[in-house]
């Protein structure tokens, strides 16, 4: 078969033998460019390559050049890939893995499925529609690692990320943890870094919000009644103490979920456009947002340690809002669990967390701030901020909205806007 490179610079004869076990070796040949050409792709590389003779199960988009190997040798050193064949690549080498196995060499045996672990992908895992495996999938701004389950950021820019050198923060519950948010301890400055203080009219401390990218904040849609103008102070930690790192920023688009229902609290959801996009730092960092499959195979699971952040009350009261900001750890607790806890109804679009017995809580003034969850080295955030019967009490557990169910009602006011 003759193949032939989109911009038909190379010209080479392509030979392909196997077995049926999928092991393959490759020729290259010089050609003369004589005949007409059909065109396919192959997913592992960036070239169109065309054949003279239409062979469309054959037919491959391949990196692989003759000057590859003229100018720099042939990188396919003996045994490069265990379980697979050795493409050769510029100073380099990729692996085409066999059925059931994966990574830089051919090494890992793959996850058949999703079910497991998340199929041990660090983001997205999809099943094949031929029930043959799974494959990775990364989000936006982060890049598959070779062994094709990791995600790695891109640059600093990537959602998810703690900047600072070394965080508080801890994905399993704290000993000793003292009652906050109504109780809490306060972090450091960056630990929380896609926090938003949504800023009244008037200029004063309203309600939190999550950075979600350069343009958006999401908050909680009971922050907004009462007030037509906010604006949004990002990269803030000590509210009453200027340090340098905080962008305040007006808001020219409010947009409530159109199904917000004031009375039972429904659709406790609110994007905030903000004036300009704002310039990422150590100290402003967008929150993750997860799939919704990744969200409910993984994220969503009973017992699941989330961290939750703001500036509320300590206690319920007139007592004032707290001047740093203040994070508490708190598990996922199942819907039917936390039903049986509480007085008013629990919709589907909302999670709760927290533990029975303990005065850990979010309280007044946190609304529409982040619940993160860390799963393998990204933050997710899953929920905001949304409701509680009281503040901190021992019988009691705290409502989020459910970020996963409007993925997509966020990503269509986006698009609009």
């Amino acid at each position: 078969m003759h193949l032939y490179t989109d911009d038909r610079k190379l010209m080479t004869e392509f030979w392909r033998t196997g077995t049926d076990h999928g092991e393959e070796a490759f020729a290259l040949f010089r050609v003369d460019f004589s005949l007409g050409c059909f065109c396919g792709v192959y997913v592992s590389s960036s070239k169109i390559l065309c054949a003279s003779s239409q062979y469309p199960h054959v037919l491959f988009l391949l990196q692989l050049q003759f000057w590859m190997v003229y100018t720099d040798g042939n990188q396919c050193v003996p045994n490069a890939c265990k379980n697979g064949v050795c493409v050769d690549q510029y100073r380099s080498y990729i692996c085409s893995c066999n059925p059931g196995f994966e990574g830089k060499h051919c090494l890992v045996i793959t996850h058949t499925n999703c079910s497991v672990d998340n199929g041990g992908c660090d983001h997205d895992c999809h099943e094949r529609n031929d029930k043959t495996g799974r494959y990775c999938s990364c989000i936006n701004g982060y890049a598959l690692h070779d062994d094709f389950k990791q995600c790695v950021p891109k640059n600093q820019r990537s959602c998810g990320q703690i900047l600072i050198a070394k965080s508080f923060y801890r994905p399993k519950p704290m000993e000793g943890l003292q009652p906050w948010i109504a109780g809490g301890e306060v972090g450091k400055r960056g630990e929380s870094p896609w926090q938003a203080v949504l800023l009244n009219a008037k200029g004063q401390f309203h309600c939190g919000g999550v950075l979600i990218d350069e343009l958006w904040v999401l908050t909680a849609a009971h922050c907004l009644e009462g007030f037509r103008r906010f604006a949004v102070r990002l990269g803030d930690y000590k509210r009453f103490q200027f340090e340098g790192s905080e962008v305040t920023l007006p808001v020219v688009k409010i947009v409530p979920h159109p199904k917000y229902n004031s009375l039972t609290v429904n659709n406790d959801i609110a994007l905030l456009r903000l004036e300009s996009p704002v310039a990422f730092s150590t100290y402003i960092v967008p929150a993750c947002l997860p799939s919704r499959d990744l969200a409910e195979r993984v994220l969503h699971l009973n017992g699941t340690m989330t961290v939750v952040t703001g500036w509320g009350k300590d206690k319920e009261g007139t007592v004032p809002y707290s001047s740093d900001l203040k994070h508490i750890s708190v598990p996922i607790v199942e819907h039917s669990e936390c039903a049986h806890h509480m007085v008013n109804n629990l919709t589907q679009n909302v999670l709760c967390a927290g533990s029975i017995g303990s005065t850990v809580d979010a309280c007044k003034g946190d609304s529409g701030g982040p619940m993160m969850t860390l799963y393998r080295n990204t933050w997710f955030l899953i929920g905001l901020i949304s409701w509680g019967e009281g503040c901190g009490k021992t019988d009691k557990l705290g409502v989020y909205t459910k970020v996963s169910n409007y993925m997509e009602w966020i990503d269509s006011v986006k698009n609009q806007l």
